[in-house]
Order: structure tokens, then sequence, then C-alpha cells
């Protein structure tokens, strides 16, 4: 019997994590980080219009930047640590140009409040990613 309950239990988990992976259109990415800042910041119809645009163009950027790691990762290419250094400045570089275009359509108490859940996420991350070294070792 309990072998039972831990066989379903464990097929149950494995079914969870794969309904949450599921695999989403970049269109439909952006309508979902769209309806997440509609409902976190209370954006009007017209921010949420001219965010669209700045939604779609950042996804776009994301997108061919993992496609170009993912080739790299394929064709085992390291990166030595100038390269790093240079991929790091250009992420950083995209989110400033990102932030700026956000606070010429969000209020400023918008764009602390979406600062504030960006840094919360960023916690989140780090832990799960300690997390998942810890569970590793």
């Amino acid at each position: 019997m309990l072998a039972l309950v831990l066989a379903f239990s464990t097929v149950t988990i494995a079914q969870n994590k794969e309904m949450k992976r599921e695999k989403l259109s970049s269109e439909e990415k952006v309508a979902k980080q769209l309806e997440k800042m509609t409902t976190d910041l209370s954006l009007t119809n017209e921010q949420q219009e001219k965010l669209k645009p700045i939604l779609e163009s950042q996804m776009k950027k994301r997108e061919k930047k993992r496609e170009e790691m993912k080739e790299a990762r394929a064709s085992q290419e390291k990166k030595n640590r100038e390269e790093r250094q240079k991929m790091k400045q250009e992420m950083e570089e995209n989110h400033t140009e990102f932030k700026k275009s956000l606070s010429k359509v969000l209020t400023p108490e918008q764009m602390e409040s979406w600062e504030k859940n960006q840094n919360e996420r960023k916690e989140m991350a780090k832990e799960h990613i300690r997390e998942r070294k810890r569970n590793k070792n």
C-alpha cells in the first residue's frame, strides 16, 4: 500500500513539473508578462499599448542571445574570461536600456514597484540556484 502511494505521488510530482514547463510562443510570453505587469503595477490601457512593443523587442533580444548560447554549448565552445565579461556588459547595457524605456512609460511609483519586484525575483532565483547546488552535492 505504501509503495503504491509513493509511486502515485512521484508520478503526480513529475506531471506537475511538466505542466510548469509548458512551451510558450514569444507572443504568449509577452502577453503573459504584460498581463502580470498590468496586475502588479495597475497599468492603464495606454501604458499597456506603449509597453507591448518594448516587451516584444526585449523578448527578441533575449531569444537571440539564448540561441547564440545554445549554439555555443552545442559546439562545446567555451568562452574565455574576456568574452564572458563582454557578454555580461552587453546584458547590463541591454537591461539599462530596457529600464530607460520602461521609465518613459511608467509613473515613478510604478517604476519603484517594478524594481522592487525585480529585486525580489532576483533574490528568489539566487536562492533557487543555491538550493540546486546544495541538492547536487
